[in-house]
């Protein structure tokens, strides 16, 4: 273990300790101890960054993260809906279609936001349309990943 005194870097310092495992990884030996208020707020954390991606980061004050995020999935589906993608209906009897609809919600306002794109309908019969299909369930997933990666820094288990 090592320890560094903060007072020793900087002028004026408030004296506060600092240990760090040397050679282990996170969560062994790294303390990210988080308040027990954060555990309460990182449901709504991660409601926030669903309905809207970046968001949950936002409100973690992550700015980065939040617009790398945002950009992302709203390239992705934008894209995805304007290639006349495939936008999956709730109710599906193939599995494919299912999961095609859960990847789908999980665009968060996206989601609601295709019905305005897909007024015509999807035109999978291009290879456009098929590969809009794809970049609309990719924002799906990459959005969860930062609603997954949002709860785990409010909950404290990243920093």
């Amino acid at each position: 273990m090592t320890e560094t005194h903060l007072n020793d870097e900087l002028p004026g310092g408030s004296g506060v300790n600092v240990s760090q495992g040397v050679g282990q990884g996170a969560g062994e030996g790294a303390s990210l101890e988080a308040p027990r208020w954060r555990h309460y707020l990182a449901p709504f954390v991660a409601l926030a960054a669903w309905i809207v991606p970046g968001s949950g980061h936002l409100l973690l004050g992550r700015w980065g993260r939040a617009l790398t995020f945002f950009l992302m999935v709203s390239g992705l589906a934008i894209t995805g809906f304007l290639a006349k993608g495939q936008v999956f209906p709730p109710h599906s009897d193939d599995p494919f279609g299912t999961l095609g609809f859960l990847a789908d919600a999980c665009s968060g306002v996206f989601f609601v936001l295709a019905h305005l794109f897909e007024k015509t309908g999807p035109d999978v019969s291009r290879a456009a349309g098929d590969y809009g299909t794809r970049f609309v369930a990719a924002a799906g997933i990459v959005n969860l990943l930062s609603v997954l990666d949002a709860y785990r820094i409010a909950v404290g288990a990243k920093a």
